[in-house]
Order: C-alpha cells, then sequence, then structure tokens
C-alpha cells in the first residue's frame, strides 16, 4: 500500500484511552445483515461489546457497501429507524466528562437527530443533530446548546465532536475540526433511558452514518485533533 492510499484497517492511529465504543461501518463485517442488508446488530470494535442492536425489521437501518466516502454505511431513513445502544441509559458516561466524535451525512430534514434518549426530565436525555439546514444542536434536555454551522447541502460527510469537561460543565461542539460553539451547562448528563443512534424521543434521523465513538472522558485538543484528522482522511471529508 502507498503512503497516500486510504485503509481503515490502519489502527490505531489516535489515542484509546477512554474508549468504551467504538462504531465503524467501514468494516462491513460489524454490520450483522440479513440478505437485503438491514441491519440487526452494529458490532463495538473497543472490545467492550457494547453493540447496536434493533430485533424489529421495520426499525432496522440498510447497510450501503459504499454510503459515505466510498466505503461503508448505515442509512436511516427518518421515518421510524433506529438503533439502541447495548445499555440504553449509558451508565458509563452518565455524571461525568465525555467525548463523543461521529461521521455522518448531513441529514435529509430538519429537526433530526443523530442520536438521542426517550426521557424527558432535564439533564436527562442526551442527544444531538440538525434543528435546521444551518444549526446542529447537542443538548442534556432542557439544557441545550445550538451552534450555527455551515449549511451544507443534505448528504454532505461531516465530522462533529462533542466534548463535557464535568470539571467546569463546560461543552464544545466542533464540526469538520473548526469549533463553532461552547456554552456552560447548568450540570452533567445522568439518568438516561432509551439511547439509540437514529431516535430522539419520538423524532427519527434521514442520514447515513460510518462512524461512532464515545470516551469517558474529555479528550484535550490535541487528542481530539488526531482523531479528527484521521477520520477525516478516512472519511473523505472535505
Amino acid at each position: 500500500m502507498l503512503p497516500n492510499q486510504r485503509s481503515n484497517f490502519r489502527r490505531a492511529r489516535f489515542t484509546t484511552v477512554g474508549l468504551r465504543l467504538h462504531l465503524d461501518a467501514s468494516l462491513p463485517a460489524t454490520c450483522i445483515r440479513d440478505g437485503s442488508n438491514f441491519v440487526s446488530q452494529w458490532n463495538d470494535k473497543s472490545g467492550a461489546s457494547r453493540h447496536m442492536v434493533q430485533a424489529t425489521q421495520a426499525n432496522k437501518p440498510l447497510f450501503l457497501a459504499t454510503g459515505l466516502g466510498g466505503l461503508g454505511a448505515l442509512q436511516f431513513d427518518g421515518s421510524d429507524d433506529f438503533m439502541t445502544f447495548s445499555d440504553q441509559t449509558l451508565a458509563y458516561i452518565a455524571g461525568k466528562s465525555f467525548t463523543i466524535i461521529y461521521v455522518a451525512s448531513k441529514p435529509a430534514n430538519n429537526n433530526t437527530w443523530i442520536f438521542g434518549g426517550t426521557n424527558t426530565g432535564t439533564r436527562t436525555n442526551l442527544f444531538a443533530g440538525n434543528l435546521t439546514a444551518n444549526t446542529h444542536r447537542m443538548g442534556f434536555y432542557n439544557d441545550d446548546q445550538g451552534s450555527i454551522v455551515t449549511a451544507a447541502a443534505a448528504g454532505t460527510t461531516e465530522i462533529y465532536t462533542l466534548v463535557y469537561d464535568l470539571t467546569n460543565n463546560q461543552r464544545t461542539v466542533r464540526r469538520n475540526r473548526v469549533e463553532v460553539s461552547r456554552a456552560v451547562s447548568s450540570g452533567s448528563v445522568a439518568s438516561m433511558t432509551g439511547q439509540a443512534i437514529g431516535r430522539y424521543i419520538s423524532s427519527y434521523g434521514n442520514f447515513k452514518i460510518g462512524e461512532f465513538l464515545i470516551y469517558d472522558r474529555a479528550l484535550q485538543f490535541a487528542e481530539y485533533e488526531t482523531v479528527e484528522k484521521d477520520l477525516i482522511s478516512k472519511w473523505s471529508i472535505v
């Protein structure tokens, strides 16, 4: 392999300290699917076996072999597709610092969410997604943080980095290696229920997702920038 060629197998070029979940659809074998490519399980490659699951046929996302940047991705239809986390309370980051990084396409509909839960108590539901074409929102339910972002065309591949630091309650949101907002929360997120990719309460997102990582700590700038650089190259994000 030449030095400038991409490989989704050369790992790890970034930190795995505190990495509690790592989903990577560029590795087709991690997506357990039927003959029509509907996915019932998306296997965690962190080593913790925190696999995403969906047993109901009508709610399964579709695996696309060249969904994002020529690599595999899961397509959520915006109607009823979602996959739940193995621990739908996300207990390993509840009440703690965390970093979430994901690679996904710009949603095809407004008021759509990449992930979220079903709890409706303040700071009991961790969610992120797009409110409008140029507004990204990260929230702990009723403790929300909006970010004005580039109004990219639907389907554009993007990388988002969400960092929450319990020591000062600071939340940072970055898109494609650019910080788009920084705010202070009133507290940490805890007592979550029903956490899933593709669903937030009763709303569903229309998007493709290729990679999703959760750390149980607030990564430092040099750390998350290294992850971002790696994934931007891998997923051909411009």
